[in-house]
C-alpha cells in the first residue's frame, strides 16, 4: 500500500441545543455535517500538509485518522496493524519524570527496558534535549516541552503522526528551529505525517504535498514532491506556488 486512503467520508455530530426546557419538555437537538462525501489520500512515508479555512473539518479529519471518531458513512484504508499518535499545541508529558524517562515510557510495550531506554536516548538526542534529559518537563520552556511531547510520538511505535498545529503557541524563532528539527527527523524516520497548519508558509517549508479543504469537503491537492530543502521561500517558484494556494483557499 502507497498511500492512506479516505473515500466517500461523511461525519455529522449531533448536539442538544442550549434553550431553556420547562415542563420536562425533551430538549432540541440540531445535527452539523462537518465532512461530506470527502476523498483525499496521504502518501506512505511522506509529510502531507492541511490547509483550509476555520471550519472546514481538518481537526475532524484528523480524528478519524486517529481512530477518536468514526465516519458515519465512508471507508478508511491504512496498512493493518498500523498505529497513530497525535501531537498537539499542549502535547501530554508525565510531569512528575525526567525527559528521558518521559521519553522511554512512551516506548510502550513490546521491549526491554534496556531496549526502551536505548531508543530513549536517540530520539532525546533527534530531538536536541540531551542537555536537558535529567530535568523534568516543569523545568523546561514551551519549545522544549514541544520537542519533548514530539520525541514522545516518535517513541510510541506509531506509523501515522498526526499534527494538530503543533508549533501554533511558540514564537517565531522557536517555531522554526522545530519545523527545521521536524525535517531532520524526518529525513532520519520517515514517517508517515499529516500535519493540520493555519501558517501557509510553514506548509511550503515542510510538505511534499499539501491538501487545501473546502467548507463543502472538495479538496485541491498540490505536490512538492519534486521540490529539495531547505526550501526559499523568496523564489519566484516558491512565490507562484503560495499565490495558487492562497487563491484556492479563498474560494
Amino acid at each position: 500500500m502507497k498511500e492512506i486512503k479516505l473515500e466517500h467520508i461523511t461525519k455529522s455530530y449531533t448536539t442538544q441545543g442550549t434553550d431553556i426546557i420547562v415542563d420536562h419538555a425533551q430538549r432540541p437537538t440540531r445535527t452539523q455535517t462537518v465532512l461530506r462525501d470527502l476523498n483525499v489520500s496521504f502518501p506512505i512515508g511522506k509529510l502531507t500538509a492541511i490547509v483550509g479555512r476555520s471550519g472546514c473539518g481538518k481537526s475532524t479529519l484528523l480524528r478519524l485518522l486517529n481512530g477518536q471518531d468514526q465516519p458515519d458513512e465512508g471507508i478508511i484504508s491504512m496498512p493493518a496493524d498500523w498505529h497513530s499518535a497525535i501531537l498537539t499545541p499542549e502535547p501530554y508529558v508525565i510531569t512528575w519524570t525526567s525527559v528521558l524517562r518521559n521519553v522511554a515510557l512512551a516506548a510502550g510495550a513490546g521491549r526491554t527496558p534496556e531496549e526502551r531506554m536505548a531508543l530513549a536516548e536517540r530520539l532525546v538526542k533527534l530531538a536536541r534535549l540531551g542537555d536537558y534529559a535529567d530535568l523534568t518537563p516543569m523545568e523546561l520552556s514551551t519549545g522544549m516541552k514541544q520537542r519533548l511531547g514530539l520525541a514522545r510520538v516518535l517513541a510510541s511505535q506509531a506509523q501515522l503522526l498526526l499534527m494538530d498545529e503543533p508549533f501554533a503557541s511558540l514564537d517565531f524563532i522557536t517555531r522554526e528551529e522545530l519545523q527545521n528539527e521536524l525535517l531532520h527527523i524526518q529525513e532520519e524516520m520517515q514517517r508517515t505525517i499529516v500535519l493540520v497548519t493555519h501558517q501557509l508558509e510553514e506548509a511550503l517549508l515542510l510538505a511534499q504535498k499539501i491538501i487545501v479543504m473546502h467548507p463543502d469537503s472538495t479538496v485541491r491537492e498540490f505536490d512538492l514532491d519534486a521540490l529539495s530543502y531547505p526550501r526559499d521561500l523568496n523564489t519566484p517558484q516558491m512565490q507562484k506556488l503560495k499565490a495558487e494556494i492562497t487563491a484556492e483557499c479563498r474560494k
